[in-house]
């Protein structure tokens, strides 16, 4: 399903004739779409679907763009079938989300050279040069998620998972484990080491990017006595979250169990994607800045007084590509340039006391090369 949205006949410059003017009206401003494509979750996904969405609709309300249309598909060749369509659309713009169609995206571009395209949180590294591209590094937030995720558990198990394709999921999940490690080792010596669910296995924590597997994945958890999970991925991480919430819910209207019976912990999420208000279960967010992605490559981009999304000044001159005046065609965001944040949610810092300094703490030491999260 698309969808497309224009910006109104106030966007147009239109030129009132009298009756005996003989006057030329002024040429119509050429149109400029927004074309987005993203699969498998959509622009619905509470993570990069929806924060991209968010700013294109930000970017056509300043006038970069005269209206956007968006997309969401399901497999590799509905992308490339996407592409085609949004061809045909003359989209000024088209950006792809998500790995799942980075090869399409790639051979799309390769055969249509004069057209601009922007891939996000695609892990791809060889896009031709009319692809801006916008990444993130996740594995010291990993680290930091892992460490955070052993501090909330309240039964020692707690859990990451990746979906299949996913950026740097091997480097992620070491990190997780690294990062429930350290917290073992600078615990006190009375507290019992907290246990990484399946630990050191990639495989047997990679599932399907599907709401389904996701779903699954929480249930075999959850029933091991994993109260916190933290997922990455798009359509899973969404089947995480969702089953999570019916979960805990669940707990809150059952019928008071009786007096010395245990009660099971409730779950907690860690949320990778835009702030974790849409669920009581998420106890904190890794945020990817896709914002300050955006304001460090388009120049025209609408620009924010928040000093955490002012992109910082380019050195290089802006080129034009397309129409648009693009000073960096690929950024990375780190928790050292401002392009990852992580943090603890009112909910659970009012719990866990020390949890922001925690946070705070981690990233500090990471910066400092204190902690390797890809060596611990």
């Amino acid at each position: 399903m698309s969808t497309v949205l224009g910006a109104g006949f106030s966007a147009l410059s239109l030129v009132a004739l009298s009756a005996c003017s003989m006057s030329t009206p002024e040429p119509v401003e050429e149109e400029t779409l927004g074309c987005m494509i993203s699969a498998p979750a959509g622009f619905d996904d509470h993570s990069a679907g929806a924060l991209t969405l968010a700013e294109t609709e930000l970017a056509r309300s300043a006038g970069l763009f005269s209206a956007t249309s968006s997309q969401r598909v399901t497999n590799s060749s509905a992308t490339s079938a996407a592409l085609t369509r949004m061809k045909d659309q003359d989209c000024a713009l088209t950006t792809v989300l998500g790995p799942g169609g980075a090869d399409e995206l790639s051979d799309h571009a390769k055969s249509n050279p004069d057209d601009v395209f922007l891939g996000v949180a695609s892990g791809h590294e060889d896009f031709p040069d009319n692809v801006l591209s916008i990444d993130f590094d996740l594995v010291p937030p990993a680290f930091i998620a892992g460490y955070i995720a052993a501090t909330a558990s309240e039964t020692g198990e707690v859990g990451a998972l990746v979906s299949q394709g996913f950026p740097q999921a091997k480097k992620i999940l070491n990190a997780f484990d690294a990062g429930v490690a350290l917290y073992n080792d600078e615990a006190d010596e009375d507290v019992e080491n907290v246990k990484s669910y399946r630990e050191s296995a990639v495989d047997d924590r990679t599932v399907a990017d599907t709401s389904d597997e996701g779903r699954k994945f929480f249930e075999s958890a959850y029933g091991s006595d994993v109260d916190v999970l933290v997922p990455f991925g798009s359509a899973a991480a969404m089947g995480v979250a969702t089953a999570s919430t019916e979960e805990m819910a669940a707990q809150r209207t059952q019928e008071p169990k009786e007096e010395g019976a245990e009660e099971k912990a409730l779950p907690k999420v860690i949320w990778y994607g835009a702030s974790g208000a849409f669920s009581d279960t998420i106890i904190a967010t890794i945020e990817p800045n896709i914002r300050r992605g955006l304001r460090s490559m388009f120049v025209e981009w609408p620009q924010s007084r928040n000093p955490d999304e002012v992109a910082e000044a380019s050195k290089d001159e802006p080129a034009d590509m397309g129409g648009f005046l693009i000073t960096d065609k690929h950024y990375k965001g780190t928790i050292d340039n401002g392009g990852v944040g992580i943090s603890a949610e009112d909910g659970f810092l009012s719990r866990v006391s020390d949890a922001g300094r925690s946070i705070t703490d981690l990233r500090e030491r990471i910066k400092s090369g204190d902690i390797d999260p890809e060596k611990s």
